[in-house]
């Protein structure tokens, strides 16, 4: 059977830094660690797993908990692409999953302290918006938690969000960069980060451009496309109509265009619609959707490693990371023509 001092001999390094290599930790730089992988492969070397985790004291396993708010298509969608990250990053320190829907059809779907609290998992990350108490009593047990795309205000608990200010501003600045001073806010009648976060950077940008704020033009409704299509035919019946509306999610930006063709009304010109997520079918709506991309599996990614460090003794260099999203613009703006997409970053 080969051993991981065969593999060391291979690599010429000690059986040391190929237990660091194989389990990816940063003190080994990526010549070595490649080196490693190289030489455990021509050996065949499999690590004893189970081995491992009697020595360690630790599972190595993760749960991950589908938060409340990802139970509709477009957020399913997100929670796919987070979870693409989570499981590279997971398998790449040989971390396995649980996956736990914390909700289903609005109550408790298991006991999540009592499923976390037995030793089965050595951490959990949060993806969506959960019930602060419920967090508070599984951070109370001692177990390692991240949270994605939330967080608690005043609590210690690390989480990873995209920079959902900066998108917003940036959207709403390349409206008024193409001469637009009636800049619809189409927001989310929510009351997690995400729904503050967007309105302020909406804010950030009319002020920035000496544009004054107009109540009326401003609606928060539920995240769904028939919501928004509502919301958006009020303002085009209005006798100054916005010239263009800014939707906090690509679902509610289709909304708009829908409202728009219900009513006659052209985009990009006299309307134009800019979104943010940049969902898979943004670039198949008619016209094409302009939007901001949030980085989904970054997001994951950089959420795993965060808490598999957190699970090892690390302390994370600080509590919040903010995750730049980038613009992708297409047609339903004006703001370029309609060949591929051109993406500008922030």
């Amino acid at each position: 059977m080969t051993t991981i001092r065969d593999v060391a001999r291979l690599a010429g390094v000690s059986p040391a830094t190929v237990s660091q290599a194989l389990n990816g930790h940063p003190r080994v730089n990526s010549r070595t660690r490649q080196r490693v992988l190289e030489a455990a492969q021509k050996l065949r070397y499999a690590p004893n797993l189970h081995g491992r985790r009697l020595a360690r004291r630790r599972a190595e396993s993760i749960a991950v908990i589908q938060g409340r708010n990802m139970s509709t298509v477009f957020s399913d969608s997100f929670f796919r692409m987070v979870m693409g990250g989570v499981a590279a990053a997971a398998q790449d320190r040989g971390y396995s999953l649980v996956i736990t829907p914390a909700t289903r059809n609005g109550a408790p779907r298991v006991d999540l302290p009592g499923v976390l609290g037995n030793g089965a998992v050595d951490g959990a990350l949060v993806i969506g918006v959960l019930e602060e108490d419920l967090l508070l009593v599984l951070r109370s047990r001692g177990l390692p938690i991240v949270l994605v795309d939330t967080y608690l205000p005043g609590v210690e608990v690390p989480a990873i969000l995209p920079d959902y200010r900066a998108g917003a501003r940036q959207a709403t600045g390349h409206l008024l960069g193409l001469g637009h001073r009636r800049v619809a806010f189409l927001g989310a009648a929510v009351s997690y980060p995400f729904g503050w976060h967007t309105y302020e950077g909406y804010v950030e940008a009319l002020a920035a451009a000496g544009v004054a704020q107009e109540p009326a033009l401003v609606r928060r409704v539920a995240i769904d496309v028939e919501a928004a299509t509502a919301a958006a035919a009020a303002w085009l019946d209005l006798p100054e109509p916005p010239t263009a509306i800014f939707a906090v999610t690509d679902a509610m930006a289709i909304g708009a265009l829908r409202a728009a063709r219900a009513r006659g009304v052209g985009v990009p010109r006299p309307l134009g619609v800019v979104g943010m997520d940049d969902i898979e079918m943004s670039a198949y709506t008619d016209p094409p959707l302009t939007t901001v991309r949030i980085p989904k599996e970054e997001m994951g990614q950089l959420a795993a490693e965060r808490l598999i460090g957190l699970i090892g003794g690390e302390r994370p260099a600080t509590m919040i990371e903010s995750v730049p999203g980038e613009l992708v613009v297409r047609v339903s703006c004006g703001g370029h023509g309609a060949g591929a997409p051109n993406r500008e970053g922030r």
